[in-house]
């Protein structure tokens, strides 16, 4: 079992070293560098190493499937799978094609997965309120089928469209572990489907600072660069937050002691 005391951040697989021709294209000054082939001038790539985190006693063969998710402890884009047996979550395992981690996992990526009370299992409906439960606070909670849910909300949508404004009446607030179906089909509803301008996320919210700061110095609010060039540059500069905490997967190609 992990100890996050004694090892907070996991262990740690750096770049192999340079063999020959990569220290000599290193050697190189930068415009006969860039002339080389890019299987050369990129140098060694980060190895995989696929982690996995599961109940005690819980080994790869006892999973009866395995999910496809992402990470639930970051918004890098982790890829992993998920170990379901009597239909629960055993155990987490990283996805080692995977662009971002190369099969490595988040310390804490298994204790978001871990069951916890007060996690909903089955949608919850209002009853016995003012207006079939429609003020906020009003009625109470009870357990429903998707079906019944989802003809709930359909139904109130299309009140709150039919009134004066109504594509204003709505707002979405999504969160960061989308994929990009999901995001797509969103957009689809939410834009094309009712025109509403009011949509927000966990992603503007939990980075609304360095999204104006890439706005202000770049022109967009995405990063400029790619996990790649984690991977080759020549130096990396870190102000304001502590990535080996909040990021210890992108931590590690960022401080191998041999980096390509």
């Amino acid at each position: 079992m992990l100890d996050r005391i004694a090892d907070p951040r996991g262990r740690r697989t750096p770049y192999g070293p340079p063999d020959a021709v990569e220290r000599l294209a290193a050697a190189l000054p930068s415009h006969m560098r860039d002339a080389l082939p890019p299987v050369i001038r990129l140098g060694s790539p980060w190895p995989v190493r696929v982690d996995m985190l599961s109940e005690d006693g819980v080994a790869e063969p006892d999973a009866e499937r395995w999910v496809p998710a992402v990470s639930a402890s970051g918004s890098n884009g982790d890829a992993l799978d998920l170990a379901v047996r009597g239909g629960r979550v055993v155990g987490v395992r990283g996805r080692a094609g995977d662009r971002v981690n190369h099969g490595r996992l988040d310390p804490r990526e298994w204790h978001a997965w871990q069951p916890h009370a007060g996690r909903l299992t089955r949608p919850l409906v209002r009853e016995g309120g003012v207006g079939d439960g429609r003020v906020r606070g009003g009625g109470r909670l009870v357990e429903a089928t998707w079906d019944v849910a989802m003809d709930r909300v359909v139904a109130r949508s299309r009140e709150l469209l039919a009134r004066p404004g109504g594509w204003g009446r709505l707002a979405f607030h999504t969160g960061t572990r989308l994929f990009l179906e999901e995001h797509y089909t969103l957009a689809v509803v939410s834009k094309a489907g009712i025109g509403t301008p009011h949509m927000d996320g966990d992603t503007r919210w939990g980075a609304a600072a360095a999204a104006a700061a890439l706005a202000a110095s770049f022109g967009t609010d995405g990063q400029p660069g790619s996990y790649t060039d984690v991977d080759h540059c020549d130096a990396l500069a870190l102000w304001g937050h502590d990535c080996a905490v909040t990021h210890p997967v992108l931590w590690d190609p960022s401080t191998s002691p041999a980096p390509p």
